[in-house]
């Protein structure tokens, strides 16, 4: 076991240059490369310090025990190296900027039209090896019991599976609400009058995670 932890502790000062050159796939569905220390803040307030990865797929924290990979729900927020996550709304997603009134963060989704049409140069439908290597991602590690993954295993066959096509968003995480930073999405949760108000006053950086700071207020109450 300390072995392990040793392992994971050395990977995961390497992690931003392994990240690099990483990609998630089907049979390793995480945001890094291996499990590492990470800071763990659970809802009541307390941070535990865990062996973790995030599954991308499903926004959920995934952490060792005695080798085999296991999920909790029970996560307010989490410390990865340098990148830190919020549970935004039952996903975790990763900060990109924040102020004391809220976050931006980035939310991940499977590219599934890009995943179905990888399937025709194999020799298969290309809805059915999308819809098998979708679905064959909901056992890694998605149990407490003791029929989790074993880690090392599941390790060992990270390569082996198709590369998982990904789309990347930006979302406004505040006031209790999650939602698209996009012009449109921004207008429909706050007001069209409310947005446009504030536009005339403030130049909004729509792919720019700072400049997205700025329409914070529009969803916190004073």
């Amino acid at each position: 076991m300390k072995r392990i932890i040793l392992s994971a502790v050395l990977a995961i000062f390497g992690i931003s240059a392994m990240a690099r050159d990483y990609s998630p796939t089907t049979t390793w569905p995480y945001a890094y490369p291996d499990f590492g220390p990470g800071y763990v803040t659970i809802h009541g307030g307390t941070v535990k310090t865990m062996i973790v990865n995030i599954n991308i797929v499903w926004g959920s924290l995934h952490y060792l025990e005695d080798d085999f990979i296991k999920e909790t729900h029970d996560v307010k927020a989490v410390k990865i190296g340098s990148d830190q996550y919020v549970n935004a709304v039952g996903k975790l997603m990763k900060v990109l900027a924040s102020s004391d009134k809220g976050y931006v963060v980035e939310g991940v989704e499977v590219d599934i039209a890009a995943l179905n049409s990888t399937g025709a140069a194999y020799g298969s439908s290309s809805t059915t090896l999308g819809t098998m290597n979708l679905s064959s991602l909901e056992g890694i590690g998605a149990t407490n019991s003791s029929s989790a993954l074993n880690h090392m295993e599941i390790r060992a066959n990270k390569d082996s599976g198709q590369i998982l096509p990904l789309i990347r968003k930006k979302y406004i995480f505040a006031g209790g609400r999650l939602v698209y930073a996009t012009k449109k999405d921004v207008s429909n949760a706050v007001g069209a009058p409310a947005l446009k108000a504030f536009l005339k006053e403030n130049k909004v950086k729509w792919n720019n995670a700072e400049s997205l700071l700025q329409l914070l207020p529009l969803f916190v109450s004073e």
